[in-house]
């Protein structure tokens, strides 16, 4: 996920490309996932960045996205 992430330069220009609030973006970052809901328009505010991101790069990234694990017993 973090090479997708790379495209933007920070999470505010990606939350302001994709009108998301900040702090939506940034979960993303510290979940290390972001929902597939939202492929498409990522992959528009890549192209107009003038990167190519595809659905195959997104699912990928999440295959290989370390699960989330929990202490709580």
């Amino acid at each position: 996920m973090e090479q997708i992430l790379k495209i933007w330069p920070t999470m505010s220009e990606l939350a302001k490309d994709i009108d998301k609030p900040y702090s939506t973006v940034a979960a993303w970052k510290a979940r290390g996932k972001i929902p597939a809901d939202h492929d498409f328009v990522l992959i528009d505010a890549a192209k107009k960045r003038g990167e190519s991101l595809t659905l195959e790069q997104l699912a990928q990234a999440r295959r290989n996205a370390a699960p989330i694990t929990s202490d709580a017993a």
